[in-house]
């Protein structure tokens, strides 16, 4: 049974999904394929429920997006088989005769220190392509656009959703960075509750705005393009850069030029030049870095009540070259191996073939 439990003295809630360990682990099975090359990979594997034709092992779609009206699919997303938080069409359990999210509000000094919940919410899969691909660079850009299209009409359905406190889209590729099915898929989970490192950005980004009349992002990136020193790549309206205090070696940040809160409110126009730098952001780690694993996260702004002009959305990547150890663990401050001058000069120089519009806003590269 799935719950939500209360560390007091973080002030951090853990999710508990025992059921987590049933899914299928492609990577046990044989070890993943570099992904720098342009060749595609569409072989089935046999045991994979996301290709076509295994539809009837997946949970019904409830999103259907296609690249041409005359095939099945393009994008799928579907409810997660192993879902991390209960949905909110499941009933929610009793424990001793008492709902679970009146039994964490009990008074008691036992309650204080042992404070649990059955948190609610959502978690889904978005299949990204019926291709046995890996990487969404493995696909066409007008494909790869869709995907975050999916990622928009899910973000905005939550955002509909009464009590909904929180939704975060993320990407797990590779087995180092938790991805357990080789298909490239990402995932959304919606929440009601606010977890505290988002929480704590809230504020100190509310914070900021009081005391500078700005967002902080903003005045971030207005620095960081002057500097010029940490910039990946750039089109007219986004920015790729390794940011300043970077806690992993090779993390880039892709942000809106022009003060957008939510990643929803992207034009059309906007996704699909957006889609074209996180393909090429994500090719140029690939070819660094062949084998490397990495999670990209979608930081958009809580569901809940918030200052529009204080938050300011972002795709943070975060390759996986290096494992979190004792001192990270012990004190959350990390020991990053690359400075984020040198990861964005190498990964710069990868940066080739974007948009004839959008060459002349390009960083000079020197192509590989």
């Amino acid at each position: 049974m799935n719950e939500t439990r209360y560390d007091w003295l973080s002030d951090r809630w853990v999710i508990f999904a025992p059921n987590r360990l049933l899914r299928p682990d492609n990577y046990r099975e044989h070890k993943s394929y570099p992904i720098a090359s342009d060749d595609s990979h569409d072989t089935n594997d046999q045991q994979c429920p996301f290709c076509p034709g295994s539809e009837d092992e997946t949970p019904e779609a409830m999103l259907v997006l296609r690249t041409n009206p005359k095939t099945p699919w393009s994008v799928r997303v579907v409810p997660n088989k192993f879902p991390a938080i209960q949905r909110l069409s499941d009933p929610v359990p009793c424990r001793d005769g008492l709902n679970q999210v009146a039994a964490s509000t009990a008074a008691s000094t036992e309650d204080a220190l042992f404070m649990r919940k059955q948190a609610r919410g959502g978690h889904e899969v978005i299949i990204e392509a019926p291709t046995h691909v890996q990487s969404i660079t493995q696909l066409p850009a007008d494909h790869a656009t869709l995907i975050f299209e999916a990622y928009q009409q899910r973000l905005l359905h939550w955002r509909s959703v009464h009590a909904m406190r929180y939704a975060v889209v993320f990407k797990n590729n590779g087995a180092d960075a938790g991805a357990s099915l080789v298909h490239s898929h990402s995932q959304l989970i919606c929440t009601d509750f606010l977890p505290s490192d988002v929480l704590k950005t809230q504020r100190r980004s509310l914070e900021y705005l009081q005391s500078h009349g700005r967002c902080y992002l903003c005045d971030v990136l207005e620095k960081e393009l002057q500097a010029a020193q940490r910039i990946v790549a750039q089109t007219e309206s986004f920015v790729a850069f390794c940011p300043f205090a970077s806690r992993l070696p090779y993390s880039v940040s892709i942000l809106p030029k022009r003060h957008q809160a939510a990643f929803e409110e992207c034009s059309p126009k906007e996704l699909a030049e957006f889609t074209r730098l996180v393909q090429h952001t994500l090719k140029a780690i690939e070819i660094e870095h062949p084998w490397a694993a990495y999670n990209y996260v979608m930081q958009t702004a809580p569901l809940d009540a918030h200052n529009p002009a204080a938050f300011h959305w972002r795709l943070k990547i975060l390759p996986r070259l290096i494992k979190v150890a004792g001192f990270e663990w012990s004190s959350d401050c990390y020991i990053n191996t690359v400075l984020p001058e040198q990861a964005a000069e190498a990964l710069g120089r990868h940066i080739c073939c974007m948009p004839h519009n959008a060459k002349a806003s390009l960083p000079q590269t020197h192509h590989a």
